[in-house]
C-alpha cells in the first residue's frame, strides 16, 4: 500500500505536491470514487486510479542523463514542430515509460539534462528548498568586472524574485570575451541570462556542466546514458540526525 499522491507521482504524471492539488481539485478517482483525502492509500496491484478520467499504470522508473545539444526544446511535444529532447532518444528508450525533461534548458542552451518518469524524484531536483547545485559555463560578450561578479553573488531581482549565484568567477579569458563559471541553486526560466543582464552582462553561449553530483564530462552533444543507482540516490533529501534523549534523573 502507498499514499495516493505518491502513486500518481510514481506513474510520472506530476510531482507528489502537484498530485495533492489534483486530489483536492476533485480530479482523482479510485475505483470510481473521487478521493480528496491526502492520507488515502491504494494498492497499485488492485486499485484502479484515474486522473481526469485516464487510468494510470505504474511504470518502471527510468532515469536518463542527456547532453542536450543546441537546436532542440525541452518538452515532450512542440506546437511549432521543432525537434524535442525526446526526439534524440531511441524509440525503445522512450517507450519504457512516460518520460519528460526535469526542468528546462533554452533552445540553444546545451548540457546536463535529466529525463525521467518519476515525478517525485524530479521534484527533489527542481524544488528550490533542496538547493541542488547547477553549474554553468557562461560565455560573455565582453568582460565582467569585479563589481558585476560581486553583485551576482550578492543577489539581484529577476521577474520579482530575489536570486543569487552561489559562485561566479571567470575561468577563461580570450582576447575579447570572458567565460564564467556560475553555480545557482534556484531554477527560474532564463535565470542565468536574466541575472547577467541585471548586472549589465550579455550572454553569448550557455552550457550546463552538472546538476548535483552528476556531470556530462566525457559525453558528446546528443549523447545519453542511464544514471547509476548512486547518482539517482544522491538527490534524496538528507535525513536529519536524531539525537538520543538524555535520561535526566530527578533531584
Amino acid at each position: 500500500m502507498m499514499r495516493l499522491q505518491q502513486f500518481i507521482a510514481r506513474c510520472g504524471v506530476t510531482s507528489r505536491r502537484k498530485a495533492e492539488e489534483l486530489m483536492t481539485q476533485g480530479r482523482v478517482t479510485v475505483n470510481g470514487k473521487f478521493i480528496r483525502e491526502l492520507g488515502f492509500k491504494v494498492d497499485p496491484a488492485k486499485d484502479a486510479v484515474k486522473v481526469d478520467g485516464k487510468l494510470l499504470r505504474k511504470e518502471n522508473p527510468v532515469y536518463i542523463l542527456l547532453n542536450k545539444p543546441e537546436g532542440c526544446v525541452c518538452t515532450v511535444s512542440d506546437e511549432k514542430e521543432r525537434r524535442t529532447v525526446l526526439d534524440l532518444l531511441p524509440v525503445n528508450v522512450v517507450d519504457k515509460g512516460r518520460l519528460y525533461p526535469v526542468g528546462r534548458l533554452d533552445y540553444n542552451t546545451t548540457g546536463c539534462l535529466f529525463l525521467t518518469n518519476d515525478g517525485d524524484w524530479a521534484n527533489r531536483i527542481t524544488h528550490p528548498k533542496y538547493k541542488v547545485d547547477k553549474v554553468y559555463m557562461v560565455k560573455l560578450k565582453g568582460r565582467a568586472d569585479a563589481k558585476q561578479l560581486e553583485r551576482l553573488k550578492r543577489g539581484v531581482t529577476v521577474d520579482g524574485v530575489y536570486v543569487k549565484a552561489k559562485e561566479a568567477a571567470p575561468i577563461f579569458k580570450n582576447e575579447q570575451n570572458d567565460v564564467l563559471r556560475m553555480v545557482i541553486t534556484q531554477g527560474l526560466n532564463h535565470q542565468v541570462k536574466n541575472m547577467c543582464a541585471a548586472v549589465g552582462l550579455s550572454v553569448v553561449r550557455l552550457k550546463r556542466e552538472s546538476v548535483g553530483k552528476v556531470s556530462i564530462a566525457g559525453m558528446k552533444p546528443g549523447e545519453f546514458r542511464y544514471l547509476t543507482r548512486a547518482e539517482i540516490d544522491s538527490f534524496a533529501p538528507l535525513k536529519k540526525e536524531v539525537k538520543p534523549r538524555e535520561n535526566k534523573k530527578r533531584p
